[in-house]
């Protein structure tokens, strides 16, 4: 997903050509991530970035202590419960003596009777299931709750009437596919060769790959790719490159195919486009629309697509039109708390690939209609033009991707 630019006040170098490995240089910064031409590099110090580290070890440790200590009272509950009925079973006073008393005689009791002992080691069976399954229960909450997507309440959306993805070869379009996974909504990726791209097993399970390729700027093809799959939502993460067409068909026509076959199917319509595209004055818009080659006026492709889809879409407004900042390498943190909405194009910064999808299926789940919404990472926060101030009043905040929708305005 192309993205724009902008003018900060932060340490930032400009690149033309950055490369998506990660890296320290001599003076302990991180100087490369994944960004494509004209974006900005946000710089951050090693130390800060080892502070990020230590911070998410802290936590996963609590977790990890706030688990033991819940398992060590369910076994204490467990065990009560185990022994005390045939303690109480038996005659006797209270007091230490009388207890073993009464142990020593359930011993011999089970000694003497096979049918005791068979009942015995059935009750210890269960016991040690019992414990098993709180075990089990236990860590796939602790597992859900360091998922930044699993927050997002449950899906709806079934295996018969998946979200299609377009773009799903892509980098965006695969952490969508993961995102989707995670929340147990089933999807179907679609690319324009048509070759899977690689996904875990965990996630085909979710997302089946559509097995022919889909073209974006045919849209009799478009429409008959969502109906044989019975698509109730739409996802558009394809955009301009260097095999895959210019910025006018996909980031323009192609949007209006895909808006048109949602309007038909009745489908939600969910739009992946870029910060920024309402500031042709700004330097970042100038600067990303001026690459070149396949690339070239890729800002104005993209603002005729958002306004395509607004038209398009304008009697039941069942979309949401999501702008990203520059696509940064470091994987989230934190997920949807380290993750902040504005409205306006005003304000922007840089945002995860997986943040980014989360705040996609956080803008399928959620009942918002008509909007459109900024997003990024609330620490790179930045003024998309230096006249603007650096608070626009519009922003949103949650610990889940589906609340960070929970105020946003219809445009």
């Amino acid at each position: 997903v192309m993205t724009t630019s902008f003018t900060s006040t932060s340490n930032t170098t400009k690149t033309k050509n950055a490369p998506s490995s990660l890296k320290l240089d001599h003076m302990g910064k991180i100087n490369k991530c994944s960004m494509v031409p004209g974006d900005i590099v946000f710089h951050a110090t090693a130390h800060d970035y080892c502070t990020m580290i230590s911070r998410q070890r802290a936590k996963m440790a609590y977790r990890f202590h706030v688990l033991t200590l819940v398992m060590l009272m369910l076994l204490l509950v467990e065990t009560s419960s185990f022994l005390a009925p045939r303690i109480s079973d038996n005659s006797g006073g209270g007091g230490p003596m009388s207890h073993r008393k009464q142990l020593r005689d359930m011993h011999q009791l089970s000694a003497m009777s096979p049918i005791q002992d068979s009942s015995e080691n059935s009750s210890r069976r269960e016991f040690v299931v019992n414990c098993r399954n709180n075990f089990l229960f236990l860590s796939s909450v602790s597992v859900i709750r360091k998922s930044p997507a699993a927050a997002i309440s449950e899906s709806s959306y079934s295996a018969d009437r998946p979200v299609a993805i377009l773009g799903g070869g892509g980098r965006t379009g695969k952490e969508v596919a993961i995102a989707l996974a995670r929340q147990g909504m089933h999807g179907v990726a679609m690319t324009r060769t048509g070759k899977s791209p690689r996904l875990s097993e965990y996630t085909k399970d979710f997302v089946q790959i559509y097995p022919e390729p889909v073209n974006v700027c045919d849209a009799e093809g478009l429409l008959k790719a969502m109906q044989s799959v019975g698509a109730s939502a739409i996802v558009y993460c394809a955009s301009a490159s260097a095999q895959g067409g210019n910025a006018f068909q996909v980031d323009d026509v192609g949007v209006a195919n895909a808006a048109a076959a949602a309007k038909t199917l009745d489908a939600r319509f969910v739009l992946v486009s870029a910060l920024g595209v309402d500031r042709p004055d700004s330097k970042g818009y100038k600067m990303t629309n001026s690459i070149g080659g396949n690339y070239d006026k890729i800002m104005d492709a993209k603002r005729q697509g958002e306004e395509k889809t607004r038209s398009i879409l304008a009697k039941d407004k069942n979309y949401v039109i999501v702008r990203p900042g520059p696509l940064m390498g470091v994987k989230t943190m934190n997920g949807a708390a380290d993750i902040e909405l504005n409205q306006g194009d005003f304000i922007g910064g840089g945002i995860s690939r997986d943040e980014l999808a989360g705040v996609v299926v956080g803008a399928l789940l959620s009942e918002k209609k008509g909007a459109t919404v900024e997003v990024y990472r609330t620490k790179t926060r930045q003024k998309i033009q230096p006249e603007f101030d650096m608070f626009s009043g519009n922003e949103f905040t949650s610990d889940t991707y589906l609340g960070l929708f929970g105020n946003v305005r219809a445009d």
